[in-house]
């Protein structure tokens, strides 16, 4: 796996949640692929709030505790744009697939305490929207309409269908990669 240094804030101007994580997810797969020969996958989550604001990682407590509440009691749209590049050689790329994977979540109303004590641990300041469902904000969320591994971060079934699609058999080794 490689960190993509791709800059984030240069979409700061897209305001659609889905145009948004597909354009991340594209940006950070092309960075990996001036680099890198094989298959590149990108991979960018967000969450967008009932009044459309897009959320991703909070900057610090004070934004993790408003984005909360924000949430608090509300269904809101997790979106993960998904990437799969076939590069031939750095900064040569042959094909490209994007998909983008959406999903409902739910949260219960939260109180001002919860929120406190969630944001304390940390936790949140990773997390686009600032909370996780695999850690302390499992017990936040009351509904998920969707694949609940793109809330996550990593819709797995869409990965695996792109993966297929591309004719990539998930059961082969990196001895078939093209950039090999």
């Amino acid at each position: 796996m490689q960190v993509s240094q791709f800059d984030e804030d240069s979409l700061a101007y897209l305001t659609d949640g889905q145009e948004y994580v597909q354009q991340a997810a594209l940006g950070k797969a092309h960075d990996i692929a001036q680099r890198h020969a094989g298959w590149v996958l990108g991979v960018d989550t967000d969450v967008v709030a009932p009044d459309g604001t897009i959320l991703g990682k909070p900057a610090d407590n004070a934004e993790a505790t408003a984005m909360l509440r924000s949430l608090s009691g509300k269904t809101h749209t997790v979106y993960s744009g998904i990437a799969l590049l076939t590069v031939a050689e750095p900064g040569k790329i042959v094909a490209q697939e994007t998909c983008v994977v959406a999903t409902r979540v739910t949260m219960a109303s939260l109180p001002d305490e919860a929120i406190a004590a969630y944001v304390a641990t940390g936790e949140p300041l990773d997390k686009a929207g600032g909370y996780g469902i695999q850690g302390g904000a499992m017990p936040f969320v009351t509904h998920i309409d969707g694949d609940p591994s793109n809330v996550i971060g990593l819709p797995l079934w869409s990965v695996a269908t792109l993966l297929s699609q591309a004719n990539i058999p998930l059961w082969q080794g990196r001895e078939t990669n093209p950039g090999s």
